[in-house]
């Protein structure tokens, strides 16, 4: 049998490591490796995490309910069939635990932590094509699935940040429930594109869909941890049982209900998405020595082959501009080209295309 892998998988935004490794100060660096809103918490949160602080002597909610129930509002769904987790991350390991029967098939490349937590996993990888631009692969996906199989879906997609047809993922999931499989469909990215196409309204009547999610990314507050799942109720009823209580702190509990109460500052985060997003793939298309591919979130995929420099050796380079990318060559069916940025506000996109530009010079000078 084949001996367990106990390593965790790498992940970008650990400025920490960074900072140590380039022996610079933590706010000198310009971290376009982690896909966080460039606007900076909400100031309601803010304050409500201020106004909190005097609480810490108490214990939290036991399981947020009064978060639960301002997200609830927020996704336009009934309050039980919504749980807080202690990140998106804490639910997508315990649903690889409580669903995984079999097999796990996954997207390839997809988020690194699908199907973590698991001792030897039987796996099955779909490739996406870089060709088509990481498209759904329909309807090979459909015959790739057999009863009783895990399947995980970013939407967006993580690291190749493309959106899918709301309409395929609904005949995904009602096929996987002829199958008496799970479908997790992970939404984490989704609220910087809008909610039009989430899924979450859906799970009620699909027993066999659940709906992942991170209110850390929107809301830049991946310090707090702050992740949920919508699911049938049963579903929601087990979830909790295996949740520890008191896993939400008080500060996390404050700012996610003012976040999702703060509409002013959620849509001018869409809006400066859409605007920068647009942008930094205008500036990118300019460059010829990179192939970016348009990404529907708050970050975009980059086949850097052209230039002759692998992931590891711009990632090397940008560091003397203080600027940290996100090397994506440990992430299946991705060569060691592949990296990914993030889209930030546009002061910071012009210093990353810039540090781009110099490097290449500076490379083909030698």
């Amino acid at each position: 049998m084949k001996k367990p892998d106990y390593s965790k998988p790498v992940h970008g935004g650990d400025v920490w490591t960074a900072a140590q490794r380039w022996g610079m100060d933590l706010d000198e660096i310009l971290d376009f490796s982690a896909n966080i809103n460039p606007l900076g918490p909400s100031p309601l949160a803010l304050q409500a995490i201020v106004e909190n602080i005097p609480r810490l002597t108490h214990y939290p909610e036991p399981c947020g309910e009064s978060c639960r129930l301002a997200l609830a509002e927020y996704l336009k769904v009934d309050e039980a069939n919504v749980v807080l987790g202690n990140g998106g991350s804490e639910l997508i390991y315990l649903l690889g635990r409580m669903f995984y029967k079999k097999r796990l098939v996954l997207l390839a490349p997809c988020f690194s932590e699908y199907g973590e937590g698991l001792e030897n996993p039987h796996i099955v990888r779909i490739p996406l094509d870089a060709g088509s631009g990481f498209a759904l692969p329909w309807p090979g996906i459909m015959e790739a699935l057999e009863p009783g199989d895990l399947i995980f879906v970013g939407n967006p997609n993580n690291p190749t940040g493309n959106l899918f047809d709301r309409g395929q993922l609904l005949e995904l999931a009602a096929y996987v429930r002829d199958l008496e499989g799970t479908m997790v469909v992970d939404e984490a990215f989704l609220d910087f594109t809008g909610r039009e196409l989430s899924l979450t309204q859906e799970v009620e009547d699909n027993p066999h869909l659940i709906v992942v999610g991170s209110l850390t990314k929107f809301f830049a507050i991946p310090g707090l941890r702050l992740g949920y799942a919508v699911a049938c109720k049963e579903h929601i009823q087990r979830i909790e049982f295996l949740l520890p209580t008191w896993r939400i702190n008080t500060l996390a509990i404050a700012a996610g209900r003012a976040s999702l109460a703060d509409r002013i500052y959620i849509e001018n985060t869409v809006s400066l998405m859409r605007q920068e997003r647009r942008f930094l793939m205008e500036q990118l298309q300019e460059l010829d020595f990179l192939q970016a591919f348009p990404g529907a979130s708050n970050f975009l995929l980059i086949n850097a082959e052209k230039s002759g420099l692998t992931a590891a050796q711009w990632a090397e380079h940008l560091r003397r501009y203080g600027i940290l990318i996100r090397d994506c060559s440990n992430f299946a069916n991705l060569s060691p080209y592949y990296f990914r940025i993030a889209v930030k506000n546009r002061h910071h996109n012009l210093r990353l295309i810039e540090a781009l530009k110099r490097v290449i010079a500076g490379v083909f000078t030698y």
